[in-house]
């Protein structure tokens, strides 16, 4: 190990900058050596998704041997990797074209979202802006070779990072934009890159079948070099060591929220530290001066973060789409929101707490990667979402809205793969708590208020379509002569059914509510209704739990709610 007096030296200001400086000149030399490359830049075409896996790698995220001290350096790679990742996941290389990390990544700088992680220089690992991505380097080099690939640039590390793949000569160093990693295939290939909270995974799919290396255990040959970290020597006649911006903590937890439920308000409170963070769409006044006030989060604790630029973008969006297919709209809305937000998450995150309606574009863009996470979850997954609307569909095919609420498979794979790493699923709905072993259930939010009494008439608590029972509706009008009372306005087609619709108080004369939805994920009218006193029938599919005055059916039995309602016009006199 290096002396103080010898580290100081190293990482003089005088060194420093020549170290910068050839940097600078290698760098201007590749750049044009680059220009008459013809290396191309490839996307995600989709072809090759069911060519066999010929090659993986694997490699650990978080360092065991980190402390209080260090541990944000790590913090930042796992960082930088992500950001990498999602620049690289999913290419297809056409056969004989080459692949470029740089070509790929583009400069890791802090205007493109980079943040200080770990790089060696000199005998240290030093705080680098884009410090770490030589990780993922690694592990491509690592899977290029055991799949066979030709390995056009690659250049070893100097120094050996205890438990990186250098231990078994498995590593290629890079730097933007003068070392770089290449290789090249004789068949088309495609790079999958996944993160979970302690590994990362790249594997390579390929027509190359039987590779023997595939499954290969390679074992550490080459001992790890000893190595100072600039954030826990305290070598402070190092020049680096003066501009270090240290987070001497061991990570917090980040509250990622979106519409406001009263019910996930409460469970926040109960369970954010002063510490936490909470990031939510829009600051007070803003929703003062929207006339939104109902729509604020209040949160006691934790340090708050907004998202207001990208909620307000959405809101304007929100409004200049209404009345189309609503659920399409929140899919392609949230996706370029949510990627503004992954660059608000505090780096020192090491657990979140998200709203479901970012999950898939978190998984997508690697924002879970080395976290554990908890899902509030408001619905079903959209694979079961989709499956309760194909009930209704095999019973009504010539409905016009049963196609809402579906979603492209992309999509679906995305939120399937995120749940699938979930910590805990988060939900006061019944129903979806009852999809997932071990979810967290919470109470629904009544707000008693003054009983209502003595109604006489039938309130539908939706708009006309489909997948909210409008079918079933309709045929208890026809064969038990009910005049229902309908709040909402769309509808399946016009003269869909002769009713009277919600004028001011939609209680007003309300002696009955019926809801046999096939899908309902927040029964607000129904739980206004319990907290009034009215008796309600509902489906399973709302998420209550049968209660005093509250009669739950199995969606989609159209004989028993026919009983029940019956029962229950006769025991209220309607």
């Amino acid at each position: 190990m290096a002396t103080r007096k010898e580290l100081a030296e190293k990482h003089s200001f005088l060194k420093e900058s020549i170290f910068h400086l050839k940097v600078y000149g290698l760098t201007v030399q590749h750049v044009i050596r680059n220009r008459n490359s013809g290396i191309k830049r490839f996307e995600d075409a989709g072809n090759l998704l069911s060519y066999p896996i010929v090659s993986t790698s694997k490699s650990e995220l978080w360092n065991k041997d980190d402390n209080a001290e260090n541990w944000i350096m790590t913090a930042g790679k796992i960082q930088n990797l992500r950001l990498a990742a999602s620049r690289i996941n999913g290419v297809e290389i056409p056969a004989g074209e080459l692949f470029s990390f740089w070509k790929y990544v583009g400069k890791p700088s802090k205007k493109n979202g980079y943040i200080i992680g770990r790089e060696i220089r000199e005998g240290c690992i030093v705080p680098s802006i884009g410090g770490g991505l030589c990780q993922l380097s690694n592990a491509l080099y690592d899977a290029a070779v055991k799949a066979g690939f030709q390995i056009v640039e690659r250049h070893k590390h100097s120094q050996v990072v205890k438990g990186s793949l250098a231990e078994q000569d498995r590593d290629a160093t890079i730097k933007w934009n003068y070392l770089d990693l290449r290789f090249c295939s004789d068949e088309a290939f495609r790079i999958e890159i996944e993160m979970d909270v302690d590994y990362l995974y790249v594997r390579i799919r390929s027509k190359q079948k039987d590779n023997p290396l595939l499954n290969v255990q390679y074992v550490p040959e080459i001992p790890p070099s000893p190595l100072n970290d600039c954030y826990s020597c305290w070598n402070t006649d190092c020049y680096i060591c003066n501009t270090k911006d240290k987070i001497s903590n061991t990570g917090v937890t980040s509250y990622i929220l979106d519409d406001r439920w009263p019910e996930y308000e409460r469970y926040v409170n109960d369970n954010v530290k002063d510490r936490d963070y909470v990031l939510a769409p829009l600051s007070d006044s803003a929703l003062k001066l929207l006339g939104k006030e109902s729509q604020k989060w209040k949160i006691e604790k934790g340090r708050k973060i907004y998202y207001q630029k990208e909620a307000l973008k959405r809101l304007y969006s929100f409004h200049k789409n209404k009345g189309g297919n609503l659920f399409s709209w929140q899919l392609g809305a949230d996706e370029p929101l949510v990627r503004s937000i992954i660059r608000k998450i505090p780096v020192e995150t090491t657990h979140l707490v998200v709203a479901h309606n970012m999950l898939p574009f978190l998984y997508k863009y690697f924002a879970l990667g080395g976290r554990t996470y908890d899902v509030l979850m408001t619905r079903s997954s959209i694979r079961k979402l989709q499956a309760h609307l194909d009930v209704a569909y095999n019973r009504y095919k010539d409905s016009p809205t049963l196609c809402d609420f579906r979603a492209p498979e992309r999509i679906m794979l995305l939120e399937d793969k995120a749940l699938a790493g979930v910590s805990k699923i988060i939900t006061a709905h019944k129903k979806v708590a009852g999809e997932f072993d071990g979810a967290v259930k919470l109470d629904w939010v009544l707000h008693p208020i003054q009983a209502k009494t003595g109604g006489k008439k039938i309130l539908f608590p939706a708009s006309l379509l489909a997948r909210k029972g409008a079918y079933e509706i309709r045929r208890l009008a026809e064969e038990l002569n009910i005049k229902f009372v309908v709040h909402g306005r769309a509808v399946e087609y016009p003269d869909f059914l002769s009713c009277e619709h919600t004028q001011g108080d939609v209680f007003d004369n309300v002696g009955l509510v019926i809801l046999p939805a096939y899908v309902e994920n927040r029964p607000q009218l129904i739980l206004k209704a319990i907290s009034q006193g009215i008796p309600v029938i509902i489906s399973d599919a709302c998420g209550i739990s049968p209660q005093e005055n509250v009669i739950v059916v199995p969606t989609g039995d159209y004989d028993i709610l026919k009983e029940r309602v019956k029962e229950m016009c006769r025991l209220l006199d309607i």
